[in-house]
């Protein structure tokens, strides 16, 4: 792994070429088992190693694109085991147990049902993100009864169906990591003005004038409602399990 020092300030990067985003900056620092920390971003510049598309599988904070789809299980202790178990334990509890399945009751629990227009055409299976307005937290990020976002399947012309939820950071925090390298939190490459929220760069990589592509200041974590803790903690979506568990629709799933 490269590593360059380049102090606190967030990581900018100005006018990358197209196609160079598969090449963006990684951070990777050692995630606290405690509650996620408010600090200067990390100052440590990481890259995957030479000849690599991807980060250690040991890396549990990095941008999305540099971390592997699933994580390692047998690499996590059998005490970060049971931790994972019982986070995804106490979410799919709290799902039941505040019918986050009914779009209208996650709509009077806060989170933003509204789904965006289709494009003309567009048969793909989207993955929603329903999300809610940042509240004071009362304890652990990990708080099961309040992810920042609830994760349904939108196909066309079929109701959405709960298959995941989502924890994030706030801006200069550090996600923690109390299940080791089970548990991993993704960044993205942004294109931000200001304090606004970071958008999605456009395929040539260059962003609109007046804003500046960056790695955003907080993390992701995904937790999908499936059957092993591979494919629960997985960066992405994981179609063919969530496919297993008939989460997702059968034409979609091959």
């Amino acid at each position: 792994m490269t590593v360059v020092r380049i102090g606190t300030s967030i990581r900018e990067v100005t006018r990358l070429p197209a196609g160079a985003l598969a090449l963006a900056i990684a951070v990777v620092a050692l995630g606290s088992a405690a509650e996620g920390r408010t600090a200067a971003p990390p100052a440590l510049l990481c890259k995957p190693p030479q000849g690599a598309q991807k980060l250690p599988r040991t890396a549990t904070h990095g941008v999305i694109g540099h971390l592997h789809q699933y994580s390692t299980v047998n690499l996590a202790t059998r005490v970060e085991r049971n931790r994972a178990r019982r986070i995804l334990g106490q979410l799919m509890a709290a799902a039941d147990r505040a019918r986050w399945r009914s779009p209208a009751a996650a709509e009077r629990a806060g989170y933003d049902m509204r789904t965006r227009p289709r494009k003309r055409g567009d048969e793909a299976v989207h993955f929603f993100h329903a999300e809610r307005d940042q509240e004071r937290r009362k304890g652990s990020i990990f708080d099961a009864a309040r992810p920042k976002a609830l994760i349904y399947a939108n196909a066309p012309g079929q109701p959405l169906i709960l298959v995941g939820a989502m924890w994030s950071t706030r801006d200069g925090e550090l996600g923690p990591t109390p299940a080791g390298p089970i548990l991993r939190w993704h960044s993205h490459i942004v294109c931000k003005q200001g304090n606004k929220r970071g958008l999605k760069p456009p395929p040539s990589g260059i962003c609109p004038p007046g804003s500046r592509l960056t790695q955003g200041t907080s993390e992701m974590l995904h937790v999908w409602f499936t059957q092993d803790l591979r494919s629960a903690f997985a960066i992405s979506a994981p179609r063919p399990e969530l496919c297993a568990v008939e989460l997702l629709p059968r034409d979609s799933c091959g």
